[in-house]
């Protein structure tokens, strides 16, 4: 039998850090999380100091859009922590799987206003997905694997883990937990049933990409079901990357500023198929690109939250899975064999060449380009 070694608080982070096949960690670092810094030294893990506590999550957050995993990230207590704020709240908004490690106080010090004390749920409750505290260093993994969990189930975001300093050098002879993956959520038959007569019936079809969640497979079966189909593709704010932008069938990004043509395309369309993003502030042009709460559009929301379908735009169908699972489903769709939107797909193509082809003038001596 293999026996558990006794490990402190510090160890026990790290450890299971590794256990989640975390290879990099952002930090600036600080005397209220040294025992996790400390075992950090004989790990695996590659550690990048950085000079302020945003710059470190907002690293982070890159890294969980190149991996799809948790970015993680380590501040100091306090001022530390208001520092961490801006880039918890990019990726809340972005929806970006990302785990923050703030340091705490001890615990017998707790409501005494001892230095840089802060009530970490009170201060990050409205961004973070989950704010919670070690209180016993033989929680640790359960601790973190339900932060992994949280942190990419559903619309993926940040968590928030506070480390009092006497649970980091207090032991526990506890075993890692196992790697977290998130449980994906599939549509149902009946749902890409209706999709697809949907399609079939449609005119004047057009789909957004947007939201996290994708990768590179989902995306080249979306590009499939785009050719297949013949249908206009648009990208939603600041997620070009989603759509080939030399592709036939890509009709532009719908975010700050756009396509004047673009914008009257989705107002136009019978049916527009949204695929992983929510339609926020910035693509539906300050909320008025759709009819709230009902568009008169017919619109297949498709989201990996459920809590999302239905809240601003009340969807004509709703299908509760995400941009991976949705992707893969596609493939079993059938195009009709009359494709009545080909040449409004062209179209649109040519408005999105026009529109970037052509340089913009401004007032003034000074031109871009």
């Amino acid at each position: 039998m293999t026996t558990i070694p006794e490990r402190t608080g510090g160890q026990l982070i790290v450890d299971c850090l590794q256990a989640q096949g975390v290879e990099h960690v952002f930090c600036v670092p600080g005397e209220s999380y040294l025992a996790v810094l400390d075992a950090l030294h004989d790990a695996s893990i590659h550690v990048t100091v950085c000079r302020q506590e945003a710059g470190a999550v907002m690293m982070a957050d890159a890294a969980a859009r190149l991996t799809g995993r948790p970015g993680i990230a380590m501040v100091t207590r306090g001022p530390g922590a208001t520092n961490a704020s801006a880039g918890i709240h990019i990726a809340e908004h972005d929806s970006v799987p990302l785990i923050l490690f703030v340091g705490q106080i001890e615990t017998g010090m707790k409501e005494r206003g001892a230095f840089q004390e802060m009530d970490y749920k009170a201060y990050f409750g409205s961004t973070a997905k989950w704010v919670t505290e070690i209180t016993d260093p033989a929680r640790v993994p359960e601790i973190i694997s339900r932060a992994f969990h949280v942190a990419m189930q559903g619309r993926p975001g940040p968590v928030v883990i506070a480390l009092p300093e006497d649970m980091l050098v207090a032991t526990a002879q506890v075993a890692a937990g196992p790697r977290v993956e998130p449980v994906e959520t599939w549509p149902g038959l009946t749902q890409m049933a209706e999709l697809q007569k949907l399609l079939w019936a449609a005119k004047r079809p057009i789909a957004i990409l947007g939201g996290s969640g994708w990768s590179e497979k989902a995306r080249a079966s979306i590009i499939r079901f785009a050719e297949r189909f013949d249908l206009p593709v648009a990208t939603s704010f600041r997620r070009a990357m989603l759509f080939d932008g030399d592709h036939q069938n890509y009709a532009g990004e719908i975010g700050i500023g756009p396509n004047p043509k673009l914008k009257s395309r989705i107002e136009g369309a019978d049916l527009v198929l949204l695929i992983g993003g929510r339609m926020a502030e910035m693509p539906s042009q300050s909320y008025t690109l759709f009819d709230i709460p009902v568009p008169k559009q017919k619109l297949v929301h498709v989201h990996a939250d459920a809590e999302e379908l239905g809240r601003v735009y009340h969807p004509t169908l709703g299908i509760h899975a995400s941009p991976r699972a949705f992707a893969a489903s596609v493939e079993t769709l059938q195009p009709p064999q009359t494709i009545a939107w080909s040449d409004a797909r062209k179209a649109a193509r040519e408005d999105f060449l026009a529109w970037t082809d052509t340089i913009p003038t401004v007032p003034g001596e000074f031109q871009i380009g």
